[in-house]
């Protein structure tokens, strides 16, 4: 499967590179996903948001007392925000920011990247832009629903419902379309995503100065880790 083919959407609306719908994005809610965060981000600090989409976490994160730097590479995903949040438009790979920041955010998953050096500047970019005793948040998919998922599985969440239409595996990797139905139409987004289990990712993080992490949540999607304190090579953004 060729990189080209990795990420496609359909839909109403504009589409992004990596086929996310922006008129999916601006009517999908909020699923949770940062409640077991909470106890650890502080009302006040600083937040990079790598790949902030059209806010739907952006929104909790300003509700919740952060200053938030919002960075995506879609500008019709940056219309979406909160007047809020500091919007920038960039590549996460490129990313290269004067400030520094309390904490950095990688959510929806990115980190699952099919490609690895892909994965690896993510993670760099996201280390980079630490401050001193800063954190990086980190979610992936679950591995296990990724390996075992199986077209039809569907849920419903208030208006939306999302159902996996197709899937083919070749592991580590698994190419999945998923279709979304909503009142104000029907999305589908198809892409290749690599399953990620703990000792390749706490590999990863460290290949990139980035200290062993501690697990959050039970199904331990989530992790949070911080910039080694020695011996890491100083990979602060050239100029």
């Amino acid at each position: 499967m060729r990189p080209s083919s990795w990420f496609s959407g359909s839909g109403p609306g504009v589409q992004t590179p990596d086929g996310c719908s922006v008129d999916l994005y601006r009517e999908m809610p909020y699923f949770g996903e940062l409640e077991e965060l909470r106890p650890l981000l502080p009302s006040g600090a600083t937040l990079l948001e790598l790949g902030c989409g059209a806010g739907r976490l952006t929104r909790v994160l300003l509700a919740m007392g952060l200053e938030v730097t919002a960075v995506d590479n879609a500008p019709a995903m940056l219309e979406a925000l909160p007047a809020q949040a500091r919007a920038v438009q960039s590549d996460i790979e490129t990313l290269a920011l004067a400030a520094r920041f309390d904490v950095a955010l990688l959510a929806s998953n990115l980190v699952n990247h099919p490609e690895p050096a892909t994965r690896r500047a993510f993670l760099a970019a996201a280390r980079r832009h630490l401050g001193p005793g800063g954190r990086l948040f980190v979610q992936r998919h679950d591995p296990a629903w990724l390996l075992g998922a199986a077209a039809g599985a569907e849920s419903t969440v208030g208006p939306l419902t999302i159902r996996v239409e197709a899937v083919q595996r070749t592991p580590p990797r698994v190419a999945m379309t998923v279709r979304y139905d909503t009142p104000a139409g029907t999305w589908r987004h198809s892409f290749v995503a690599e399953a990620l289990e703990e000792a390749q990712l706490e590999e990863e993080l460290a290949a990139e100065g980035l200290a062993r992490p501690t697990w959050i949540d039970r199904r331990r999607r989530w992790l949070s880790t911080m910039a080694e304190t020695s011996g890491a090579a100083d990979r602060s953004p050239a100029g």
